[in-house]
C-alpha cells in the first residue's frame, strides 16, 4: 500500500464530550464494543463529529468487546447487509477473542473491501493479550491483503508519558514481525507528539510506518 502523506488519525470516544481535529486524515468512533448493533447505536451520535475518513470501531479492551464465532458472524451480516455504509471503513479492535477466528475475521474483511469500506486492524500491543492463539492470529493479519491498516497500540492505560513498546514474549510475535505486513502500519500512540519517537524505534525493528492513530481525546 502506497502512503504520500503521514496518516493522522483520531479516536473518538463515544462517552466523550472531546473534540476532533479538523485536519484528521481518518477518525474512529470508538464506543468498546464488538457487537456491531450496539457499536452503531452507540456510535451515532459521533458519526457527525468524525473528520477525514469516518471508521467505525467494532471491539475492545474488555468482555464488552471480545470477539467470538457468533459476533463475527453479526458483523458480516451487518457488512452484507449494508448497515456501516454511513462509514468509510471499520476498524476492528482485537484484543479479547476466542481461538481459531483467522478464517472468520478474513471474511468480515474481504467483504467489507467489497462494500467499499477500509479496514483497520488494531491490537494492545505487538498481538492480542487475550487470544490464545495471538501468533497464528497475527500472521493471518500480517498476509491479508484486505487489511488497509495495521495499528499497534503503544500504550496499556492511555495516559503514558511516552511510547510503551513492551512485547509480551508468551504471545510469540515481536515487533520485527510487523516488517511483514501487506497493512500499512499506523500505530495508536497516546499523543500526536510521541510520533517521531515511534519512527525512530521502528526503523530500527526494519518497520516502515506511516502515520498515526492519536488516543488522547481532545477537550
Amino acid at each position: 500500500m502506497s502512503i504520500s502523506t503521514v496518516i493522522q488519525g483520531y479516536w473518538g470516544w463515544t462517552w466523550s464530550q472531546g473534540q476532533l481535529p479538523d485536519d484528521a486524515t481518518l477518525s474512529i468512533a470508538f464506543s468498546g464494543w464488538s457487537d456491531p448493533k450496539t457499536a452503531l447505536s452507540d456510535s451515532s451520535n459521533e458519526l457527525s463529529k468524525l473528520t477525514g475518513e469516518r471508521y467505525l470501531g467494532l471491539g475492545g479492551g474488555n468482555k464488552n468487546g471480545s470477539f467470538n464465532k457468533n459476533v463475527l458472524n453479526d458483523i458480516l451480516t451487518f457488512i452484507n447487509q449494508g448497515q456501516f455504509d454511513d462509514y468509510d471503513g471499520l476498524a476492528f479492535d482485537v484484543e479479547e477473542c476466542d481461538a481459531g477466528l483467522e478464517s472468520q475475521f478474513g471474511q468480515a474483511f474481504k467483504a467489507a473491501k467489497q462494500r467499499d469500506l477500509k479496514v483497520l486492524v488494531t491490537v494492545s500491543h505487538a498481538a492480542p493479550y487475550a487470544c490464545d492463539d495471538a501468533k497464528e492470529l497475527m500472521t493471518a493479519f500480517f498476509s491479508d491483503g484486505n487489511i488497509d491498516y495495521l495499528s499497534p497500540q503503544l500504550y496499556t492505560t492511555g495516559k503514558e508519558k511516552e511510547n510503551d513498546y513492551t512485547v509480551n514474549p508468551s504471545l510469540g510475535v515481536d515487533w520485527k514481525d510487523y516488517a511483514s505486513s501487506k497493512a500499512a502500519i499506523i500505530p495508536s500512540i497516546v499523543k500526536a507528539s510521541y510520533y517521531q519517537s515511534a519512527v525512530d524505534y521502528f526503523e530500527q525493528q526494519d518497520v516502515n510506518i506511516v502515520g498515526y492513530v492519536q488516543w488522547e481525546q481532545i477537550t
